[in-house]
């Protein structure tokens, strides 16, 4: 029977452009050397990448031939506000940024994506630890892939 992955301990850095996407906007530097480098935990993360494609089969073709004509997908997280940082998302809604996340000691865990801020929303619950819900698109303009 295969062991279930148990993630914990997500860390997220991310590293934003210098401006908001506009024109020719500066691709964001690598998050690990980018200064400023925000660092968090993610309480949940989702990544969702979707392929879109073409059918290239004839009229009498017996199978289908579809081609792959580009990626694009989305990355949402819910991530911890730091009492002293504060949030990181907050102001930056049309910004270009790479996330890397890093899952723990699970093998093969870290990847890099790259895309532009679309929602921010900041949770704040009495009681509770507050949490900022962002949703990033992936593949923005300026940006080669969707992930690394």
């Amino acid at each position: 029977m295969p062991v279930p992955l148990l993630v914990k301990d997500v860390l997220v850095e991310v590293s934003f452009g210098t401006t908001a996407q506009g024109g020719a906007t500066p691709v964001p530097p690598d998050p690990v050397t980018a200064d400023p480098n925000y660092e968090c935990q993610a309480k949940t993360l989702r990544v969702s990448i979707q392929s879109s494609t073409v059918d290239l089969s004839t009229l009498c073709s017996s199978t289908n031939e579809v081609f792959e004509t580009r990626k694009a997908g989305s990355l949402d997280m819910d991530v911890w506000v730091d009492k002293t940082a504060g949030p990181i998302f907050q102001g930056k809604v049309g910004w270009l940024c790479k996330v890397k996340v890093t899952l723990g000691s699970t093998a093969g865990s870290i990847k890099t994506f790259n895309g532009l801020v679309t929602d921010v929303t900041l949770n704040m619950t009495p009681g509770e630890v507050q949490t900022e819900s962002v949703t990033i698109a992936l593949g923005a303009w300026g940006f080669s892939s969707i992930y690394a």
